[in-house]
């Protein structure tokens, strides 16, 4: 398997770190593992025909008005969709992947949701410890290979509020308290799902705003499911 691994954007999310860790859990079940500073590869599909897995970890969350943060171009969307249209797969995790290019909504579109808010950081908290909260993780699909023989457990970080794709296969989700925002109280948001974009399979989750979070032990093993699932047979 070869895994291409998209690493860049806004420097204070630390993609880098993440990128490091994401490379060793892929090698550790036998991947090749190339990482690109730019997405400009991705602007020429054909070069990258023999690529099994792609892993956006692009921090560009205040790209909607910081474009220097990595948006992507037209053609490199293009070429993304073209990829994974024709088999490769794409997995990724948190803002990394669910709140990157706010300017494309067909790339949303391919992964089956966007990020929106996490409360209490909402709608801007200067100090970013305190959008931190207790949450469930409910595991809703014991019997899928990405999550089966793992139970439902608690986090302690930012929980995601995400529009979704009703055709999403839904594999976790959270439940949201009315503490800091009243009218939510009692709405159910998908943690982790997958769905297909043509030829290709699509994986996500909305946990990993920190390294720590990506190495509890039932994230870990959900990610590193996701990807391999993801990535071209």
């Amino acid at each position: 398997m070869k895994a291409a691994l998209f690493v860049g954007g806004w420097e204070g999310h630390s993609p880098t770190d993440f990128s490091d860790w994401c490379a060793a859990l892929l090698r550790a079940n036998g991947a090749e593992v190339e990482v690109h500073d730019t997405l400009a590869p991705l602007a020429r599909p054909d070069a990258m025909r023999d690529v099994d897995l792609i892993v956006p970890i692009w921090s560009s969350a205040r790209s909607a008005h910081r474009p220097e943060f990595g948006n992507m171009t037209k053609p490199e969307e293009d070429g993304l969709l073209d990829l994974v249209g024709q088999g490769c797969g794409i997995a990724g995790w948190h803002g990394h992947m669910g709140d990157a290019f706010r300017d494309r909504p067909t790339y949303h579109f391919l992964i089956g949701g966007q990020f929106v808010a996490h409360p209490p950081g909402w709608p801007d908290n200067p100090v970013p410890s305190d959008d931190f909260v207790d949450y469930d993780v409910t595991i809703t699909r014991p019997d899928h290979p990405i999550v089966a023989g793992i139970d439902s457990f608690r986090m302690f970080s930012e929980q995601y509020y995400m529009l979704v794709d009703p055709s999403n296969e839904v594999l976790a989700t959270t439940t949201f308290s009315g503490e800091h925002l009243w009218w939510i109280e009692g709405t159910t948001i998908p943690v982790a799902w997958t769905r297909r974009w043509d030829q290709g399979r699509v994986f996500y989750c909305s946990i990993g705003h920190t390294l720590d979070d990506l190495k509890v032990p039932q994230v870990t093993e959900i990610v590193r499911r996701g990807m391999l699932w993801a990535a071209r047979d």
